[in-house]
């Protein structure tokens, strides 16, 4: 996970562009102490995410599903190193903006969706793919409702279908489309104007704009992933569509009595 500063605005860019920079251990990781790093440099205004142009970011490795064998296991990956990295996003000082170049999968839309701001190229799309894996999409269900509106949450989350990027600018998920080879210096702009203001006024407006995010949406996005590793990773929807994911076949889910709790 790389970082650089330019000016007052810190970039941070994914480095696995032969994996569509899906996220491994070591990424979450990179990408919590990148972020804690930026939002403590008293120079820093703003920061930007950058991915490359085929991929923003892929979202989770699959490998990283084939090693969790335990619900301990699940839970010490995804809340020991998951939930660090989206609190980063949401609880640096400064804002976070996503500069979003092709896919934004998975993990990788949620990223965007935390992000204070976010620039997409025309070439964008997002997806949700977790329900085909059986799995779900469990911060962008937990968070959504703090972020978008309803409607636009549960087409993404619940029909795993693809959206252009004008689609998500509708849906409030970004907040600017322009041209692919226009994103990073669109992403730099509005970072730079953010940079023009007062360091203390910046990160007051940050703080008390995602208050309610930082509190009540970081608690849901805790159980989410706490019902992700112990409920749904070790049932035989997972099983079935990560092994159909790496054979490349259409999965075939078991109808079963679901596994989801009820909400405390």
């Amino acid at each position: 996970m790389d970082l650089r500063r330019q000016g007052p605005v810190a970039h941070i860019t994914f480095d696995r562009p032969e994996k569509l920079h899906a996220m491994d251990a070591a990424g979450w990781t990179g990408l919590t102490e990148r972020l804690r790093e930026a939002g403590a440099d008293p120079a820093v205004r703003a920061v930007v995410l950058h991915g490359s142009p085929r991929a923003f970011c892929a979202g989770n490795d699959i490998d990283e599903f084939f090693r969790l064998t335990t619900p301990q296991q699940a839970r010490d990956y995804f809340i020991g190193l998951v939930l660090p990295a989206m609190r980063a996003v949401v609880e640096c000082d400064v804002p976070v903006i996503s500069a979003v170049r092709g896919r934004a999968i998975g993990g990788g839309a949620e990223i965007v969706l935390v992000s204070d701001l976010a620039i997409a190229g025309m070439n964008a799309t997002f997806r949700l793919p977790e329900a085909r894996i059986g799995v779900w999409p469990t911060v962008f269900a937990a968070v959504a409702p703090y972020t978008l509106a309803h409607k636009p949450a549960g087409l993404l989350s619940l029909t795993t279908r693809q959206l252009d990027a004008d689609t998500a600018l509708r849906c409030a998920m970004v907040h600017e489309v322009v041209d692919d080879q226009d994103v990073d210096t669109a992403a730099e702009r509005l970072a730079e104007t953010i940079a023009e203001g007062s360091r203390d006024a910046i990160r007051h407006t940050k703080r008390f704009a995602t208050a309610r995010l930082r509190t009540d949406g970081m608690s849901a996005v805790h159980d989410a992933l706490a019902a992700l590793a112990d409920d749904t990773l070790s049932g035989p929807d997972a099983a079935e569509g990560t092994r159909a994911f790496r054979e490349k076949r259409t999965p075939s889910f078991a109808v079963a009595p679901p596994t989801v709790r009820s909400l405390p």
